[in-house]
């Protein structure tokens, strides 16, 4: 259940539920288009796109989810149904956003927009230069124009043969962000200038790249990684909020983790929806997200003890929201998978799984339980964070 088919005409692609990102990919740039797809093509379209979604496009197009037209859906009782605007409007709202939790999608029908290239890429620096790097990116992001959505991560990169060598066993910090709008070369360098005389990087990979070169921003591992993450929603990225992430993943914190990294929010990701919002509807400006490997028990051990270091670490800083994509299911707790929605979704959400769902067949995901299910658990009286 791979199968892709782009219309050109109408802009829209539909997919079957096996789909990744990279069998869709090529079938849209052949006609000019792209999806919203996240920071890596090796994921499948439905479970990303049903989580909310969102990639080196969003604050320009929004989440993914906002871009769904309709789905066939395996319903509780077995039944498939359409859902969309018109035909099962109740699901398809609950559908974009509220992740595997009331049926099973085989197909989904969504927008694509007319991008080939983006300028892009990445400047390392020594970690050593971390606290100088978050201070200007601090001032820097919060005067992009909504065509960038930018990030900045520590890394710390592993000595494998796969890394370019100047990089290869290093601890660095990262800015990267991707530029979609008029003029790329020309405007992206523009964008680049408080950077540009920032000092010379450890390695410099911006450009205009097509789409579907997009991989490279992020340079995700392609194969299966065992690993655990936590994510945070933070407020801003003041002087403490910078301080607490060097004592966490800077220059002599002994870090366990691959990658801390604080992803801009804003732009069409903020902007409250008509739809359903997998982020808490919150106004937060950055998503923190944490992993680190586990390829030993010894190292699993390591990284769960310090991720929990880390949630204690950056609650100050944090809104409370979560944003479902970014919940490993060990850690997607009752409260945590709730505090993705505001209240008034969350109770319309409980209200559609007692219709559609009652007895939580569904549930082997970041789980929205019917409300005898909440009652019995005792988490009816949290109130989500907004």
């Amino acid at each position: 259940m791979r199968g892709v088919h782009v219309d050109p005409e109408t802009r829209t692609a539909r997919v079957e539920a096996g789909a990744k990102w990279a069998d869709l990919v090529p079938e849209a740039t052949a006609h000019g288009l792209a999806g919203l797809q996240g920071s890596t093509s090796h994921v499948g379209v439905v479970g990303y796109t049903m989580a909310g979604g969102f990639g080196w496009l969003g604050r320009k197009y929004g989440f993914a989810a906002d871009s769904v037209k309709e789905a066939d859906v395996v319903t509780a009782d077995g039944e498939l149904v359409k859902a969309n605007a018109h035909e099962n409007a109740d699901l398809f709202w609950a559908l974009k956003g509220g992740g595997g939790n009331f049926g099973i999608v085989t197909s989904l029908e969504f927008a694509l927009y007319p991008v080939t290239h983006v300028f892009g890429g990445n400047l390392f620096y020594p970690v050593e230069r971390a606290e100088e790097v978050l201070e200007l990116y601090s001032r820097w992001a919060g005067d992009l124009p909504e065509e960038v959505t930018s990030a900045v991560a520590f890394l710390n990169v592993p000595p494998i043969p796969d890394v370019p060598e100047p990089l290869r066993g290093r601890s660095v910090i990262t800015v990267r962000f991707c530029y979609t709008g008029e003029d790329l070369a020309e405007k992206g360098e523009e964008l680049l200038g408080p950077w540009r005389g920032f000092g010379e990087p450890v390695m410099d990979t911006f450009g205009v790249m097509p789409y579907e070169a997009m991989d490279m921003i992020s340079m995700d591992p392609v194969e299966p990684l065992g690993a655990y993450g936590h994510s945070e929603i933070l407020r801003d990225l003041s002087r403490e909020t910078r301080q607490t992430l060097m004592e966490l993943a800077g220059a002599g914190s002994d870090t366990p983790l691959l990658m801390l990294e604080i992803r801009q929010l804003g732009g069409a990701l903020s902007r409250p929806p008509a739809d359903l919002s997998p982020m808490g509807r919150s106004d937060a400006t950055y998503a923190m997200n944490g992993i680190g490997a586990t390829f030993t028990p010894e190292m699993a051990q390591a990284v769960q003890a310090y991720l929990a270091h880390f949630a204690e670490a950056s609650r100050p800083h944090a809104t409370g929201a979560t944003y479902v994509n970014f919940l490993d299911l060990d850690g997607a707790s009752p409260e945590r998978v709730k505090a993705a929605y505001s209240v008034e979704d969350w109770e319309r959400l409980v209200e559609l799984k007692d219709r559609r769902d009652p007895g939580n067949l569904f549930r082997f995901n970041r789980n929205i339980p019917p409300s005898s299910a909440e009652r019995a658990n005792g988490t009816r009286s949290t109130t989500p964070a907004t």
